[in-house]
C-alpha cells in the first residue's frame, strides 16, 4: 500500500533539496510546509501551509500572527502554533547575536543592522541600538507601541537604558509601512528631543533611520537632517 503513496519519501526530499541549495527557491507555502514537519509528523502539510498563505494573506503575516489567530483561524495546534509564532523571535535574537561586537562604520552598515527590524513590519516600529566608544553594538532593543500610521514611546525610556548600558552612543530606527522614507515634522522634532536628552548625560545620537516604501533615510548622510544628531558619530 505504502508504495502507491505519491507522498512517499517526500520530506526526505524537500530536507536533500534543502541541503543542497537552502530556501531560496522555495515558495512561500513550501517554506511553511517544510515548517510544519516539525510539528506535524505524520500528516501531508501542504494543505495547511496553503491554508495558512490563503488565510493570512503572505508568509510575513503567518510569521507575525499570535499563537490564538494561527489556532483559532489556521487551524493550527498548539505546538505548531508556538513554533511558527515564535519563528520572529528567533531572527531578533540571531540578528541580535549576529551584530554583537561588531563595529558599525559606515551608514550602509548602520541600515543593515536595523533592517531586518522593521522591514517586514505593518506598523510602526522604533528600534534603538547602544553602542560602546568603538561604535560595537552593546545592546539592541525595540521601543513604542506602533499602529499603522503612528508610533508612541517615551524618551526617558531609552535614556534609562543608555545610562544601564553605559552606552557612549545611541542610534534609532524606525519605519513608515505605508509611506516615504522622508522624516515627517514629528520625526525631526522626536529626534531633536530624543538627542537633546542623552546629550545632557554625555550620550551622543548618532543616527536616526527611516525606512520607507522607497528605502531607507539617513539623518547622518543628509546634509540638512544631520544637524539634529550628534555631530561626531564617525559616521562615513
Amino acid at each position: 500500500m505504502d508504495n502507491n503513496n505519491p507522498h512517499k519519501g517526500h520530506r526526505k526530499r524537500v530536507k536533500e533539496k534543502i541541503i543542497a541549495g537552502g530556501l531560496s527557491s522555495f515558495q512561500p507555502h513550501e517554506v511553511l510546509e517544510f515548517l510544519l514537519f516539525y510539528s506535524i509528523p505524520r500528516i501531508d502539510t501542504n494543505p495547511i501551509a496553503h491554508k495558512l498563505i490563503s488565510v493570512f494573506g503572505s508568509l510575513e503575516n503567518v510569521l507575525d500572527a499570535s499563537v490564538d489567530e494561527l489556532m483559532s483561524k489556521g487551524g493550527l495546534s498548539l505546538d505548531s502554533a508556538v513554533l511558527i509564532s515564535s519563528l520572529r523571535d528567533v531572527f531578533y535574537h540571531y540578528e541580535k547575536a549576529k551584530n554583537t561586537k561588531k563595529s558599525i562604520n559606515s551608514t550602509a552598515e548602520m541600515v543593515e543592522l536595523f533592517r531586518p527590524f522593521v522591514v517586514t513590519q505593518t506598523s510602526e516600529r522604533l528600534i534603538v541600538a547602544f553602542f560602546d566608544s568603538g561604535l560595537r553594538l552593546k545592546s539592541i532593543k525595540e521601543f513604542g507601541n506602533g499602529q499603522e500610521n503612528g508610533l508612541r514611546f517615551n524618551a526617558k525610556d531609552i535614556l534609562r537604558e543608555a545610562i544601564s548600558f553605559n552606552a557612549y552612543s545611541v542610534a534609532i530606527a524606525h519605519n513608515h509601512p505605508v509611506s516615504t522614507r522622508l522624516p515627517s515634522k514629528e520625526d525631526i522634532n522626536t529626534t531633536s528631543d530624543i538627542k537633546n536628552q542623552l546629550e545632557y548625560f554625555d550620550i551622543k545620537l548618532i543616527e536616526h533611520i527611516i525606512f520607507g516604501t522607497d528605502g531607507a533615510f539617513s539623518f547622518a548622510a543628509d546634509e540638512q537632517a544631520s544637524c539634529f544628531i550628534s555631530s561626531d558619530g564617525n559616521q562615513r
